[in-house]
């Protein structure tokens, strides 16, 4: 990947602060689709997992976000709870779609509502990891809003 040229942030800070604060938003709207798949509400195809450098929040990251805050400090501490929270999501995902369970034999033995329990109670495990992530990546986000408002 070429260098980016950092573009000076004193030109327009409200507006690059307003595009932290949309990503932010994005974010949160994702997340809110994770505890909704594990609450067992069923989401469309355009909210199942994807790919981190696929979701808004992650086009925004690697694209403008980049070019207007890759050089700040805040801004590499976004990159690792953001990446890691789609594979978490990924995670549950897989779970309560009972890929595990379709690889092995114990489906043969045990009851639906004995395996759908199962993946439920694992799913939730997953998504208290994955509201933890989110909290870091939250507060990743607020170091950057701080920087740029420090910025000249």
């Amino acid at each position: 990947m070429q260098p980016v040229k950092a573009l000076p942030l004193s030109t327009n800070k409200p507006a690059v602060l307003a595009q932290i604060r949309a990503a932010k938003s994005a974010h949160m709207r994702w997340r809110a689709y994770a505890q909704a798949i594990v609450s067992g509400v069923e989401i469309d195809d355009g909210k199942l997992p994807i790919k981190h450098t696929d979701c808004s929040f992650g086009r925004w990251y690697y694209g403008k976000g980049q070019v207007l805050l890759g050089h700040l400090d805040a801004y590499e501490g976004i990159a690792a709870p953001h990446e890691m929270l789609h594979a978490i999501y990924e995670r549950i995902y897989q779970i309560l779609q009972g890929a595990e369970e379709k690889q092995g034999l114990s489906r043969l033995w045990t009851s639906k509502e004995t395996l759908a329990r199962k993946r439920a109670a694992q799913a939730r495990e997953h998504l208290e990891e994955l509201i933890g992530v989110s909290d870091t990546l939250i507060k990743a986000l607020e170091m950057l809003e701080q920087e740029v408002r420090e910025s000249e």
